[in-house]
């Protein structure tokens, strides 16, 4: 059996079950983190670079099984995360794979906080209270009580039927501007790759991203196969864009399922088609 195989094996198998995990973290205020499973450990103390895997957090293990398909096969020095939430998924990437510089765009005021706290220390880290968006504007938010369902888009009822503990919104005015010009003002170094967790309104970044996709290696997108909210990108809609500017969907990562047990998103990795080349 190939590496690839072996590792999408484990990485499929790992997944299992990870509905139950989110849902209770979305409810619970003590948050589970499942362990990792003893043939993941034993692959990734094999094949992590160095003698640091036993010390990361299992939460960067798992960042490390989802990303190593993609950092093996390209040198990915800046990201730029659209949407970062409070930063714990740019933090375990961090930890799994250092020396990679982060320009982290998060626009909802309470939730940009705790991103600041939680990268303090972490130089490599820049933080930008912002939406990216195709203008330079200002725009009011659909703000949840669970933050990371919080989106410049409003609820299709799908939503709330599928995730019944969302709905608790408050509105929020916050600052959009085009990808490209954000970076820019932020003298951001050239990007290597860019992720978006920005709930449906992935088509609108993307229009304002033309130069940035232009130069980057490749895009990490939710991708909705049912949209959720009003107006939203869907499946279709981002991959299309992508591979007219001419990357490749490599492969896939932590589908979402709602109470019906349907998949309604899941995380597409797309590299630059000269990488298959």
């Amino acid at each position: 059996m190939s590496a690839d195989s072996l590792i999408r094996r484990m990485v499929g198998s790992f997944l299992d079950g990870t509905f139950i995990i989110k849902i209770y973290n979305r409810l619970a205020h003590v948050q589970y983190v499942p362990e990792v499973k003893p043939d993941i450990d034993q692959y990734g103390a094999k094949h992590y670079p160095g003698h640091r895997w036993n010390a990361l957090p299992p939460s960067a293990k798992r960042a490390w099984i989802n990303f190593w398909p993609l950092f093996k096969q390209t040198k990915i020095k800046t990201i730029a995360y659209v949407g970062a939430n409070d930063g714990q998924i740019a933090v375990d990437i961090d930890d799994a794979f250092p020396g990679i510089s982060f320009y982290l765009i998060e626009p909802v005021p309470h939730i940009f906080n705790s991103l600041v706290r939680k990268i303090d220390g972490r130089k490599n880290m820049h933080a930008v209270n912002m939406a990216a968006g195709n203008q330079c504007t200002y725009q009011e938010m659909y703000v949840d009580s669970f933050g990371p369902a919080s989106s410049l888009l409003p609820y299709q009822p799908i939503a709330t039927e599928e995730f019944p503990f969302l709905g608790k919104q408050e509105m929020v005015r916050v600052e959009t501007c085009p990808l490209d010009k954000i970076l820019i003002e932020q003298r951001a170094k050239p990007i290597d790759m860019i992720i978006m967790d920005v709930q449906g309104y992935e088509d609108i970044v993307l229009k304002g991203a033309e130069q940035t996709l232009d130069q980057c290696k490749a895009v990490v997108s939710e991708l909705s196969l049912q949209p959720l909210y009003k107006n939203s990108s869907v499946f279709d809609s981002v991959y299309q864009v992508l591979i007219a500017k001419g990357f490749r969907l490599n492969y896939l990562i932590n589908p979402i399922c709602g109470i019906n047990r349907n998949i309604l998103q899941i995380d597409g990795i797309f590299l630059r088609e000269k990488a298959f080349q």
